[in-house]
Parts: structure tokens; C-alpha cells; sequence
């Protein structure tokens, strides 16, 4: 897995892509894209760990403590970008792996975004997006900055894409509840899609949020605190948000890694039809067997699935919510604070909301 080579073309690779969108594909065919798809990915391990390197030695200079972790994009995501953007194709793809650094306040994230304009590394930087200066729609906020690598002792590797997200704890903590509640209702909510309620709720959540960081745009100046704060508490109660997210952490049932020394893999498989989550962890050595484990999942998990709803949302029968994912990571503490939306924990989420409802809802 860290250095491995291509062994299918690009085209075949683009392929694979849109073989595994088509759940009529034969066995052949699929099993074939599901190869292209695992080897396309693997190719980019070696790069991406040189960058969370980097990356790690960024963020020492301004918040040693910070979280950072790097994670393969899991095949359904993969999939639902292709399907979203019907003219990109998979070699295409910026975040097949990605690193993150979670920091304390907006001016550290932009001392971070600072200190990689003033890097003199060989990689190509190709883009900046902003989505703290301008959040998606969805209320999704976080530094985005996108390279091409390049060395001169691997040129194997030169010109893939790679993504580093920057955010803070409070930008964090909003997008992992998304991640949550739509794992759990089956509604891609990151993306915009979904009950109308859910998706109001998240954008209103987002400007309290804002509010609560420094107002850096958006348009959030445009609406006052106090009718976010009562948009938040009226859509709270329609949608019971604090029963619903408490219950999911509550019900949870996350079966702990066994210990590995110098466990660097963590393999994070949710079952939230079981109110299940089996976490396992790999040293650096164990690397090529994280990756085949992993892939092994994925391919059991189906992507199209037809399974059950869990019971807190019974007039949703048709999503199982079944996902894992493969993330890189100092220990397993640091997992459970990077990806809590996998432990179905939204308690920091919950805190800042319901303390910006009581001290705004009644503000003009």
C-alpha cells in the first residue's frame, strides 16, 4: 500500500466508476471496477502520507494539540460525487484522499492556509475554497486547499490530486452532526439533499455558529441572532433534534480496537440498523492488510442498499445507513474526536446550539 504502482489505465479507471454507479452491472464487470477503483485509490497512499507529515509539522507551529488525520474516501462517496457531477471523471478527483487539521479559531486556520502560501514545496498548487468566506449552501464551512504532488525521487506519483481541509472545533462539530443525522436517515444532507426541516435546521445551525466564531461573510450579518435562535428552537422541537441525536449516542454500541503498538490504521465499520460500530486498529506494518480489510467491507457493504431504518426514524424504511471507512491516526482517541459522527456523538454540536437558543431567542 505505500508504494503502490498503477495497474490499469486511466480510462479503465473512469470506468470503473461509472461501472459501479450501474447496480445492473454484471459480476465480472463489477468485480473488475471494484479492482480499477481499489488500486486507483492505494496509488495515492504514499503521497498523501508525505502530506500529513507536512501537514503535522504546520499545524505544531500553531496549535500542537490539534487534531489531525488522513482518510480514504469511502467508495460510496466516491460514487454519489460521480453521480453528482455527471461530467467529472474519477481521475479527476481532488479528494480521493484527504487530511484534515481541526484547530481552535478561524485565525488559526488562516495562519495555516499562510504558512502553505509561503511553503517553497515542488507540489502544484492548484486551488483555494474558501467555504468559510463562503459556505455551501448546506451551511458547510471549511478551508479547502488543493495540490497536485510532485517529487523527485517518486515521479511514479506526480500530478495526483490531493485535498487538505482546514476548519475549527465549532465548524467540526457542525459537520459531523450532518454526517450523522444523515447517515441515520439515509439523506445525503452535506450535499443539500433531503427533508426540507432537516436541511433549514442545519443552514440556521450553521449562522448560530457563525455568530459564535467571528462573522468573516456568508451572509449571516443579514440575519439577526434572535431569529436564528427561535428558527433553531421552533425546528428543534418539531424535529425532537436533542432526543434524536442524545438517543443515537445513548443506543450506540461501539465495540473497542484491541490494542495494536504504534497503532497507525483505524478501521471504523458503523451498523447503525444494530446500533453498532467495530473499530479496528493496524500498525504502519499492517498497512497493506488495513487496506484489504477495508476493501473487503466495502465490497460486503452494498451500494445501492435496500435494508431497514433504525427505529427512531420508522417512516424511513428504505436505507440501512451501513458504512466504513479507513482513516489514519496517531491513537484512537484522536479517531473518536476527528469522527464522532461514526460513534453517532453529536454532544458538542448539541451544547452550542442550545446555549446560543437560550441567549438569543428572545433578542430582536
Amino acid at each position: 500500500m505505500t508504494h503502490e504502482t498503477l495497474r490499469f489505465s486511466r480510462a479503465a479507471v473512469d470506468r470503473s466508476g461509472r461501472v459501479l454507479l450501474e447496480d445492473t452491472a454484471t459480476t465480472a464487470a463489477t468485480d473488475s471496477a471494484w479492482e480499477a477503483l481499489a488500486n486507483w485509490r492505494a496509488l495515492h497512499a504514499f503521497p498523501l502520507n508525505t502530506i500529513t507529515m507536512d501537514l503535522r509539522q504546520k499545524v505544531k507551529r500553531v496549535r500542537p494539540e490539534a487534531n489531525v488525520v488522513q482518510r480514504l474516501k469511502r467508495a460510496r462517496s466516491v460514487l454519489a460525487k460521480l453521480q453528482k457531477e455527471s461530467s467529472m471523471r474519477l481521475t479527476q478527483m481532488q479528494d480521493i484522499w484527504g487530511c484534515r487539521a481541526v484547530v481552535e479559531t478561524i485565525d488559526e486556520v488562516y495562519a495555516l492556509r499562510e504558512q502553505y502560501r509561503r511553503s517553497r514545496s515542488l507540489h502544484e498548487f492548484v486551488a483555494e475554497d474558501d467555504y468559510i468566506a463562503n459556505p455551501k449552501p448546506s451551511g458547510y464551512r471549511s478551508l479547502h486547499l488543493v495540490y497536485r504532488f510532485h517529487s523527485r525521487a517518486h515521479t511514479q506519483y506526480n500530478r495526483l490530486m490531493f485535498e487538505i481541509q482546514l476548519r475549527t472545533a465549532t465548524q467540526h462539530a457542525w459537520a459531523t452532526a450532518v454526517e450523522t443525522v444523515g447517515a441515520v436517515i439515509g439523506q445525503a444532507l452535506k450535499f443539500s439533499e433531503g427533508e426540507s426541516a432537516w436541511l433549514v435546521y442545519f443552514q440556521n445551525a450553521a449562522l448560530a455558529l457563525e455568530y459564535t466564531e467571528a462573522e468573516v461573510g456568508g451572509g449571516s450579518e443579514a440575519t439577526s441572532r434572535g431569529a436564528v435562535a427561535r428558527k433553531l428552537r421552533e425546528l428543534g422541537k418539531h424535529l425532537e433534534v436533542h432526543k434524536k441525536l442524545s438517543a443515537y449516542r445513548v443506543a450506540l454500541n461501539a465495540t473497542a480496537a484491541r490494542e495494536v503498538k504504534d497503532a497507525a490504521y483505524f478501521l471504523l465499520v458503523l451498523l447503525p440498523d444494530q446500533n453498532e460500530l467495530q473499530v479496528r486498529a493496524f500498525s504502519k506494518k499492517q498497512a497493506e492488510e488495513a487496506y484489504r480489510e477495508y476493501e473487503r467491507f466495502e465490497r460486503l457493504l452494498p451500494l445501492h442498499p435496500p435494508g431497514r431504518q433504525l427505529l427512531l426514524f420508522p417512516e424511513l424504511a428504505d436505507f440501512s445507513g451501513a458504512q466504513a471507512v479507513l482513516v489514519g491516526a496517531d491513537s484512537l482517541k484522536s479517531i473518536r474526536e476527528s469522527y464522532p459522527n461514526y460513534y453517532l456523538d453529536t454532544q458538542i454540536f448539541l451544547e452550542k446550539i442550545e446555549r446560543f437558543v437560550r441567549r438569543y431567542q428572545r433578542a430582536a
